[in-house]
């Protein structure tokens, strides 16, 4: 009777440039941001159920979202219900916790010599305080993209491609993680050649389905890396 297959060879290869999502991959915030949507959503006066959350506001960026769905905010400025929201978030930004081996990976990455970016739908001064105050992890990433560096947000491959093209890597050379089906769908329109999803946020058959070839239940090293 055969046992199980083994792996022959790492998921993240030797000296592939590395990206990652944030929100939900590299931290667990997703209960943080849903608090922060429900609180906008109390504001509006307006009932939004799991599925609808889920496919239409899961991992995406807020700018987005507040543009293209059709809400009572319309014809407000949307700076405003913006900056609402970042005060909603930085409010809960303690609760914000590491997904397990998250940082350990990271630092390994980094020790072996892989350049590694981070891709946010988040803005800047939340990713700054999420990889710097939360993680402690920014002098080991070469660079971060956020939702004011990009025009569309994800499932765009707008961000991923910035990234791609500020670190002048072809992305199919690139591995990545994400959480979240419409970030799946980015690396995948952006031409990632290894695309891990680690379900802190959602079901391993919805990151299937979007283009992860791999799914993790975290980020611990020894799952993506050995030798």
């Amino acid at each position: 009777m055969s046992g199980p297959a083994i792996r022959c060879e790492p998921v993240i290869a030797p000296g592939s440039p590395v990206l990652f999502d944030m929100d939900g991959t590299l931290v667990l915030s997703e209960h943080v941001h849903r608090r922060v949507w429900e609180r906008f959503f109390a504001d509006w006066r307006m009932d939004v159920d799991e599925a609808t959350y889920a496919r239409t506001y899961l991992g995406r960026r807020a700018g987005d979202v507040l543009a293209q769905v059709d809400g009572p905010w319309r014809g407000t400025d949307v700076r405003s219900v913006l900056a609402g929201l970042a005060v909603h978030s930085h409010e809960l930004a303690g609760e914000v916790e590491a997904v397990g081996g998250a940082r350990d990976l990271v630092r390994e990455l980094h020790r072996r010599g892989h350049r590694i970016a981070v891709v946010t739908s988040a803005g800047r001064e939340w990713a700054r305080r999420v990889l710097g105050d939360v993680l402690g992890l920014a002098d080991a990433l070469e660079l971060v993209v956020t939702a004011e560096d990009v025009s569309v947000g994800k499932p765009s491959p707008e961000g991923y491609l910035t990234a791609c093209r500020l670190l002048a890597v072809d992305p199919a050379c690139c591995a990545a993680v994400e959480d979240s089906p419409s970030g799946v769908q980015a690396l995948a329109a952006a031409g990632v050649g290894t695309i891990i999803g680690v379900t802190t946020s959602s079901p391993a058959a919805a990151l299937r389905g979007a283009g992860a070839g791999l799914t993790v239940p975290d980020l611990r090293p020894e799952a993506l890396l050995y030798g």
